[in-house]
């Protein structure tokens, strides 16, 4: 974990430097491009981590420029991985899942 976070938070400088006019919102913008090219690449039947690297980039530079840190989302994953273990899930009709929301489950 230790190492992922030095990785970040040395990208998150060098993105700085290199982009300062892009916001949390560009940033996002960009992982749709990227998302977009994870999706041509499934569907091409091509296995491209480096596409998921960039994904995973333009996340965390998008949450660094909304002041939310590596470590910080690193805690909520681990939050969160508790909390979606302990819900029931349903499919929908394009093989996702989604969680059964009610008062006590959400």
């Amino acid at each position: 974990m230790e190492k992922i976070i030095a990785l970040e938070n040395e990208r998150f400088k060098w993105s700085l430097e290199t982009f300062p006019e892009a916001t949390a919102l560009s940033s996002l913008n960009k992982l749709r491009s990227e998302a977009q090219e994870i999706e041509n690449d499934i569907i091409d039947g091509v296995r491209r981590p480096e596409e998921y690297a960039d994904a995973l980039m333009c996340l965390f530079d998008s949450a660094g420029r909304q002041g939310i840190g590596a470590g910080e989302i690193i805690d909520w994953f681990e939050k969160k991985l508790k909390t979606n273990k302990s819900r029931t899930w349903t499919k929908n009709e394009d093989n996702s899942y989604s969680h059964i929301k009610n008062t006590s489950n959400n």
